[in-house]
């Protein structure tokens, strides 16, 4: 059977048509003409996997990673990097014009990556075991089939160095995946590195790690803070158990980010992409003008952005809900010597009610997870009379459908894309929304 593709999907695979019915095709790029195999058919949609390609993409390139076909982690790795912003900035137009009809004309140019490889400075990856070794790997898209990884060029070269280091000392102390029987073993190793210093966590069963294994990890060149999380849930989207222990060196890591020192534990998030979160950061500060009372950034994290905008105001607070990123923040300020942002621990939409009753907000800037701002959050915000919102969104889909409500009281002005992660279908964004006139 043979299909042309004539969109690309919002997971970067190629959309064509079976007597009007979507079929989705990993691996195919726009235009492309291809013999698929169909693997899975409902009344929607059709699932199906490229067999031979039998028209060619001007635009496809030989993917530099030999896993990637199977990975699925770098679906656009096939094509050349502006056409991969070109998707990534149609997927966006797409969504906006579907679920909010927002001019296109305000979309800018999507922001490029400074680098397209070796830019990622954390992994959260699953373990198996390949010729009596362990590994680390990904699970192939909508499978239970773990491929191995010998080297992934999308991390920093120096956390790809690390990760090799630490399994080989896992392997020299003879450690093994998870069973799920007997609740031992490795389910995840993550580690996450700032200008080469590291910090790393083993996701476990409920066991306890030799101190041999231990005291061989904490001797790695640059490995400063290690943690073991303990994880037994069958079900769950958490990586990360409930119960975290710190085997040996710092509770966090330091980066610096524009003159901030900021501490990050394991469990407190930062983008994943350091110069390009620099950029990202440099463009809402530009959003913002000077001489504001109060900023309010709600899912604040480790509070980041918060310091980053202190000059903008006279009073900054941020609201996140996860303990340990307020702790990271309030450390942060203490360290950088900041008096002016204030870090709250509360449910984002619960304390910005609060706040926008008793106190006056200039600009509240909000950086929800991919599911986007809840129901109550929305009517906070259209109840409010918060002059200008800064949206930071990491999902198209749900940012357009949050600004077809915002869009209710607020007119939007600024629409810029940001590539964060080259190669994957994942893309940034950041909107400003200012209040309409007599809407205040």
């Amino acid at each position: 059977m043979r299909v042309t593709i004539k969109k690309m999907g919002i997971n970067g695979e190629g959309i064509g048509y079976i007597d009007r019915l979507p079929v989705f095709v990993p691996g195919a790029l726009l235009n492309e003409e291809a013999e698929i195999k169909v693997t899975e058919r409902t009344q929607r949609y059709a699932r199906a996997k490229v067999e031979k390609i039998i028209k060619r993409s001007e635009k496809r390139v030989k993917p530099p990673c030999a896993i990637q076909h199977r990975c699925g982690a770098c679906p656009y790795m096939v094509c050349e990097y502006a056409e991969q912003l070109r998707f990534k900035r149609d997927n966006l137009r797409q969504s906006l014009i579907k679920y909010a009809q927002i001019d296109p004309k305000l979309i800018a140019p999507v922001q490029p990556s400074p680098a397209q490889l070796h830019y990622r400075n954390q992994f959260k990856l699953p373990v198996g075991m390949q010729e009596g070794k362990l590994v680390n790997g990904m699970y192939m898209p909508n499978s239970n089939i773990f491929v191995p990884m010998e080297t992934c060029l999308i991390h920093e070269e120096g956390l790809e160095a690390m990760r090799k280091a630490i399994l080989e000392v896992l392997n020299q102390h003879a450690l093994r995946p998870y069973d799920w029987h007997q609740k031992r073993g490795l389910r995840h190793l993550i580690v996450r590195g700032f200008e080469g210093r590291y910090q790393c966590t083993l996701v476990t069963g409920e066991e306890q790690l030799p101190q041999e294994l231990i005291d061989a990890l904490l001797q790695l060149e640059g490995l400063v803070s290690l943690w073991q999380s303990i994880q037994t849930a069958k079900k769950t989207p958490d990586i990360f158990g409930p119960k975290m222990i710190l085997l040996g060196g710092q509770r966090s890591l330091t980066m610096h980010l524009h003159g901030l020192r900021i501490p990050v534990s394991p469990r407190s998030f930062f983008q994943l992409n350091t110069a390009q979160a620099a950029n990202l950061y440099a463009c809402i500060d530009d959003m913002i003008a000077p001489g504001r009372k109060r900023i309010v950034e709600a899912y604040s994290g480790i509070g980041g952005i918060s310091m980053y905008l202190k000059d903008k105001a006279e009073e900054v607070i941020g609201i996140e809900i996860i303990k340990d990123a307020v702790l990271d923040a309030r450390k942060a300020a203490e360290r950088n010597g900041i008096k002016n942002v204030e870090f709250i621990c509360a449910d984002a939409a619960d304390k910005l009610t609060y706040l926008a009753k008793k106190k006056n907000i200039d600009v509240l800037v909000v950086d929800p997870p991919r599911s986007g701002l809840d129901e109550l959050m929305l009517e906070t915000i259209c109840r409010s009379r918060i002059a200008k919102i800064i949206y930071v969104s990491c999902n198209p889909s749900t940012l357009a459908k949050n600004l077809a409500v915002l869009s209710e009281r607020y007119d939007v002005s600024r629409i810029v894309p940001f590539d964060m992660f080259p190669h994957t279908a994942n893309l940034e964004t950041i909107v400003q929304l200012e209040r309409r006139q007599g809407r205040r």
